[in-house]
């Protein structure tokens, strides 16, 4: 009788446990509901697919994105219409055909296809783009699905059609070139990878930021969260016309999913083989350096790989160690730099929107201290650097957009090339 008459109360506390927790979860559902979201922050209905047939032209590619695009955006008018179009397009390079003509099967020698990071646009990658054309590279970036329309459109995607759109660019690139490699910055970076551990033909991998794990490690309860939670933080203004401000939880959960493809395909068996050139920042506030370091230590075996690491650590400042490893010194006192954040190595330093003179200040950490923000969006002889923990209790900082050591590491990039397409 007693171990009945405790079962029966103990189910009764489950159930006005439960009753009363789906009352909470029903009450914060309503409240959520009274308001209606900002458009930006609901899906547009055209951007979470990849609706391009496998064998449509490149050109046919650029029309439907462009009009989605002119169809999602709502902060498109007549006044910034191009501009807008311009920095978050997929986009096409030829080389000089004078100095590196095709060849008798009509191809180009050699090509490479450029992926964005998350949350991202191709912009971040055309100063390297353009550097690649005039090395004689044929290159073409895509834009990944859920990217350059709306925060809401990352709600509901799902990182396959991420792959659907690369597979898409490297299909046809095929067609185009005779020697094909792979860049990205972040999310782009883990994709690259992704699809070299399955294409054999892949010549060599440019990456930068690579995302192969993430900082947080809460990002794989991400899942859950985003049944209940949309947004990571703050809901921000999104200003920034060629990066999303506002940063949905589902994408951070895909991008965790996609890194755990890449570790299980190096679980069983599979390498790197192509030859890598990467880059990264020690001090890296979103994906986890020495998980980059690691993979490509083990898992990356070619003898030509070039690898750009920066740190504040005087120990691993200039100088060369381990055949092709650089270690830069990211503390530059006179640049008012205290180290290298996430987004500033593929963009030099005289980009007209992330640059030194460029009209983006990245502010969004002071979003709930009004003071500290009027100072980092309005003084210019503030610290820069990345968003540590450490950095934000010396100072006020404003996160750093830009690689002051830019050309140097596209020299050493070029070094790289010149090994591995002899």
């Amino acid at each position: 009788m007693s171990i009945r008459y405790f079962v029966v109360n103990e189910q009764s506390s489950l159930t006005r446990y439960l009753r009363f927790f789906l009352f909470l979860l029903g009450a914060v559902m309503a409240i959520a509901g009274c308001a209606t979201p900002s458009p930006r922050l609901q899906p547009s209905g055209l951007n979470t697919t990849f609706t391009v047939a496998e064998d449509a032209p490149f050109t046919t590619y650029l029309h439907k994105t462009r009009e989605m695009m002119v169809k999602s955006r709502v902060d498109i008018h007549d006044d910034n219409r191009e501009v807008v179009l311009k920095a978050n397009m997929p986009f096409e390079l030829r080389p000089d055909e004078g100095s590196y003509p095709k060849g008798k099967d009509g191809k180009y020698g050699k090509g490479i296809l450029l992926i964005h990071g998350l949350s991202d646009s191709p912009y971040l990658l055309q100063p390297l783009a353009r550097h690649l054309q005039k090395q004689g590279f044929f290159v073409r970036a895509v834009l990944l699905p859920g990217h350059g329309t709306v925060p809401g459109d990352l709600l509901n995607i799902r990182y396959q059609e991420w792959m659907r759109a690369v597979q898409y660019g490297i299909r046809g690139m095929k067609g185009e070139v005779k020697d094909l490699f792979l860049g990205g910055f972040s999310t782009g970076a883990a994709l690259s990878v992704l699809e070299s551990l399955k294409d054999k033909e892949i010549k060599g991998l440019i990456l930068i930021s690579p995302a192969l794990a993430v900082k947080d490690s809460k990002v794989a309860l991400a899942g859950m969260l985003s049944g209940f939670k949309d947004w990571i933080g703050d809901i921000q203004d999104d200003v920034d016309y060629v990066k999303y401000e506002t940063f949905a939880v589902n994408a951070a959960y895909q991008i965790y999913l996609l890194t755990r493809e890449i570790d299980a395909l190096l679980e069983q068996g599979r390498r790197i083989e192509a030859p890598i050139f990467a880059a990264l920042s020690r001090e890296d506030m979103t994906i986890d350096p020495d998980r980059a370091l690691f993979v490509l230590e083990k898992f990356a075996p070619s003898p030509r790989n070039v690898l750009v690491v920066y740190g504040k650590n005087p120990q691993m400042a200039g100088g060369v160690s381990g055949g092709n490893i650089y270690y830069e010194n990211s503390s530059l006192a006179d640049k008012k730099v205290l180290d290298f954040s996430h987004v500033s190595l593929p963009i030099p330093c005289d980009d007209r929107h992330y640059g030194d003179l460029g009209g983006y200040k990245s502010c969004l950490h002071y979003r709930n201290d009004q003071e500290k923000r009027r100072t980092c969006l309005m003084d210019d002889s503030i610290w820069r650097g990345e968003i540590s923990r450490d950095n934000l209790k010396a100072y006020t900082v404003r996160r750093l957009t830009c690689n002051p050591k830019y050309d140097g590491m596209i020299e050493k990039l070029d070094q790289f090339l010149r090994l591995v397409t002899k």
